[in-house]
């Protein structure tokens, strides 16, 4: 840390000095190593970062979700950004997994949800799922495709290690949305869920662009890739 704050020093002072080659990484185009500051939350460094797209009726979106050290996930869509400060693994073997999961004739959230999508129903027949006492609703699912950025293969962390990059299909997400008010500014008011091999569930909060006070380019004097 000393040495990059050194450089950045260096090159306020004589600008001369700063190499053409330096990244100025922005939330957009964060690769591992960068370290983002936020204001209320110290600094993280990038662990890994995944080029993320979904491809619904011939229209793709894309989007970035970048894992921060100490469990941290920051997502960057067209929509804005997201710090998930929290994540818990749901396994495949408990009964919060099934819950999800199961057929909708079992009582399976999802997919419940997915069938009153079809039908129409989805907004006047809310699906909800109860988790660790509060109650959220399904408001979206999707598949999606992803690439890692900066790096050879995925996070060996769990459900992100089996993320399958040639077949979307494997690859699901969902959005819950809390049914008790939950302020913007409290975790826990975005919950996003990643389904590939367990589950796991993100609770978070939207950021405003004042909420990241710097990003510092990984040390790419120090021999690493760009």
């Amino acid at each position: 840390m000393f040495n990059r704050l050194n450089r950045a020093l260096q090159q306020a002072l004589d600008p001369s000095k700063a190499s053409p080659q330096n990244r100025q990484p922005t939330v957009e185009s964060l690769l591992p190593g960068d370290v983002v500051s936020l204001w209320d939350g110290g600094d993280h460094v990038v662990q890994a970062a995944l080029d993320c797209s979904e491809e619904l009726n011939g229209r793709e979106t894309a989007w970035r979700w970048n894992l921060l050290d100490e469990g941290k996930v920051l997502e960057n869509t067209p929509e804005g950004t997201v710090l998930y400060e929290r994540t818990v693994i749901v396994h495949q073997a408990s009964a919060e997994f099934e819950t999800l999961t199961s057929d909708a004739d079992q009582g399976g959230a999802l997919k419940a949800f997915e069938a009153r999508v079809r039908q129409g129903t989805a907004a006047r027949n809310p699906t909800h799922f109860t988790y660790e006492g509060k109650e959220y609703r399904v408001v979206s699912t999707g598949i999606f495709g992803a690439q890692p950025v900066g790096q050879a293969g995925f996070p060996n962390v769990d459900v992100w290690r089996d993320i399958n990059p040639s077949n979307p299909g494997d690859n699901v997400y969902f959005e819950l949305e809390p049914t008790d008010e939950v302020p913007a500014t409290e975790s826990g008011s975005e919950v996003l869920g990643i389904w590939t091999s367990h589950i796991a569930l993100l609770f978070g909060r939207p950021l405003r662009p004042a909420d990241i006070q710097a990003i510092y380019p990984r040390a790419e004097q120090e021999g690493q890739p760009r």
